[in-house]
């Protein structure tokens, strides 16, 4: 009997142990800072950059524009995403020559978490559609999650990404890539980051 009662008493410390060490992780996860102190204000960052798309068809690039809203703690969202038409361009095989007419996104807003060095964004959807003489028609993308990689996280300048996962082109599924970057503008840059 006794054996059972330290069996029961050592399995409970281990539990209380455990959730010490759990509740002492989660306070200690990275939040969002201004200039290196916890960020205590709403803030709207400006994005630009640019991303390629490749299925087996081919690749094409376009530059796009995002906004990424956060009021401080371990959460942001992507509230906007847009692509700069004019600048898209199919770079491989049966992209060449086509001319993207719409880019649609899915899902806004994109729910981002802050983690130790990076960022996570969630449920990415873009739909993206071709003119008639392209021999694709529709492009769809969808990552339940992206990573958002930071070169220097306490210091944000720019958001880099490459996700692989199933995409749709003209309703068949198939792999799909999509990577490329975001920068901050310049008078944001180097100002806000993780930590």
């Amino acid at each position: 009997m006794r054996k059972s009662r330290s069996m029961v008493v050592a399995a409970a410390v281990a539990v209380v142990a455990m959730a010490a060490m759990v509740a002492s992780a989660s306070a200690s996860a990275a939040l969002w800072q201004k200039n290196g102190k916890p960020l205590s204000e709403s803030v709207e960052l400006s994005l630009h950059g640019g991303e390629v798309i490749q299925v087996p068809a081919g690749a094409f690039h376009c530059n796009a524009n995002a906004t990424m809203t956060t009021a401080g703690g371990s959460t942001a969202q992507i509230t906007a995403y847009g692509i700069e038409l004019e600048t898209c361009e199919g770079q491989l095989g049966e992209f060449n020559g086509c001319e993207v007419t719409a880019a649609t996104p899915g899902n806004l807003p994109w729910a981002v978490t802050v983690n130790a060095e990076d960022l996570t964004a969630q449920e990415i959807a873009i739909s993206y559609s071709f003119d008639k003489g392209c021999p694709i028609q529709k492009v769809e993308s969808s990552f339940p999650e992206a990573t958002l990689t930071l070169e220097e996280p306490s210091a944000i300048r720019s958001l880099d990404f490459s996700q692989e996962g199933i995409g749709k082109v003209d309703g068949n599924e198939g792999w799909l890539i999509d990577s490329g970057f975001l920068q901050l503008s310049e008078e944001q840059s180097g100002i806000y980051g993780i930590g």
